[in-house]
């Protein structure tokens, strides 16, 4: 080999606090190394706070395609332990290192490799070290497991809405605990997740770590999604994905977040609404049977409803109606009902259950039913050795699934029904100039079937229907 040796120095410091070494230690310990040796080193590289039980790991992907493709000749290691704690991923590297034509070598646990005796003793440390890296694990997991059996989260990080002792544990912070159980109420009441970000901006309080990114200290969408989605101010923790009950005070009801998986699970399906600036937005339908969409159309760039199919598939002539009319129509329709809202909290109390609503709720309770007996059995399949492992993990995944789509119809199911729409008329008609467009829209989702237009010249027909009667029809 012409020249000296080219050496790569590659440095990991661990995740785990009692085997952390500083990268400046294992640098300084790997270049005196590499010139008691007399290598040139040409380049150092890190993955710092990432474990060794992964090869997903940027640094050293690049320090074995530099062995691969000749820039280095040489890999040194602080300890052996660095490079990985995976007995399989240490065999394929070493396999992969010496098939190039390259070393692995330790500045601190130097061997002959190049021996029997040499490759027994590093196949000796690292046993060792994927044995302590077992060991570490099974103790991280066992004290999750304790924590999760007494109620309390995994790990102690921090939870907006909470403030942690060890002598108490998460007890509700007095500033923002009132913050995140008004999330959830301004949410249900219909507010949309971007306006949730304005208001709480322009609060005092501010994401605490743990929740994703937030380079400039502020709260996103993404981070209030997640904060409300995990359930902690209900009174949940997770372990695995599922919610269970933990020990801390909630900040909400239970009742208050079914609602909002519930409110959720609906918005989900249709999220660019949330933004549109138009009331009616999801809420609109052509007598074709076509959904509107909402813009500004025309010469004169007119606020309107356009239908997709007039529009796009030439369905139909015309098409459009401004949103003045078919707005107006609703708050005729509500001005009607609130005229005699005594007789409408009478007799319209809940939205008349659609046909068959009870005998819905049955059907779910028991598909419930079924779909958790067949989790046992496929887990008792298992333990038998009757079912494969691979044929137990995709039946166990799919019945999950349908468990979480019928818990979530059972929700929704839940919140159609208790329903108070007589009851919110008086407050939306006082309110409507002062409400926020999605606030209305969402009260409105409470109250009606999706208005039905007839686009047509004078002026377009709108029906308007109410959810406890049949959906609105046109002559």
């Amino acid at each position: 080999m012409a020249g000296k040796p080219k050496a790569v120095l590659y440095l990991r410091q661990s995740v785990a606090r009692e085997e952390s070494i500083s990268l400046e230690l294992q640098e300084t310990a790997g270049r005196a190394y590499a010139k008691q040796q007399g290598y040139d080193v040409v380049a150092v590289e890190s993955d710092p706070g990432i474990s060794g039980r992964t090869w997903k790991r940027p640094a050293v992907l690049r320090v074995m395609a530099m062995i691969e493709d000749g820039t280095a000749d040489v890999i040194v290691l602080w300890k052996w332990s660095r490079l990985s704690r995976s007995r399989l991923d240490w065999a394929v590297a070493a396999d992969k290192v010496e098939t190039a034509g390259g070393r692995i070598e330790s500045a601190t646990e130097p061997l002959d490799v190049s021996t029997s005796t040499g490759r027994l003793a590093r196949g000796m440390l690292t046993e060792f070290a994927a044995f302590e890296s077992e060991r570490i694990g099974d103790v991280w997991k066992e004290s999750h497991a304790r924590r999760v059996n007494q109620g309390l989260p995994a790990n102690g990080k921090p939870r907006f809405g909470y403030q942690y002792t060890r002598a108490e544990g998460f007890t509700p912070d007095p500033v923002s605990g009132p913050v995140l159980a008004q999330m959830y109420r301004r949410y249900n009441a219909g507010a949309s997740v971007y306006s949730l970000v304005r208001w709480a901006n322009d609060g005092p309080t501010r994401p605490v770590t743990g929740y994703g990114p937030s380079g400039d200290g502020l709260w996103s969408a993404r981070t209030i999604r997640r904060i409300l989605d995990q359930g902690f101010g209900a009174g949940y923790i997770t372990r695995h994905g599922e919610r269970i009950p933990g020990a801390h005070e909630p900040v909400i009801t239970h009742a208050e977040f079914e609602e909002y998986l519930a409110r959720r699970e609906t918005r989900r399906v249709s999220r660019r609404t949330e933004r549109s600036e138009y009331l009616l937005s999801g809420l609109i339908r052509c007598a074709c049977g076509s959904p509107m969409n909402a813009g500004l159309f025309g010469t004169g760039k007119t606020a309107k409803y356009r239908c997709k199919a007039a529009n796009e598939k030439r369905a139909h002539t015309g098409g459009y109606v401004t949103t003045t009319v078919v707005e107006d129509a609703v708050q005729e329709w509500l001005q009607g009902i609130a005229n005699d809202i005594t007789r409408a909290a009478q007799d319209l109390p809940t939205p008349k259950p659609k046909t068959g609503a009870t005998n819905q709720e049955a059907t779910l309770r028991r598909k419930l039913v079924r779909l958790g007996a067949r989790m046992d059995n496929l887990t008792l399949k298992l333990v038998d050795g009757t079912i494969p492992q691979d044929s137990y993990e995709r039946l166990r995944d799919q019945t999950k699934t349908e468990i979480n789509t019928t818990e979530a119809q059972l929700r929704q199911l839940a919140v159609a029904e208790t329903k108070p729409p007589a009851a919110i008329v008086p407050d939306l008609l006082a309110n409507w100039d002062t409400l926020p467009v999605e606030v209305r829209r969402d009260m409105l989702t409470r109250l009606i079937h999706p208005v039905l237009v007839k686009p047509g010249r004078p002026r377009s027909q709108v029906a308007v229907a109410g959810l406890w009667e049949d959906p609105p029809t046109l002559r």
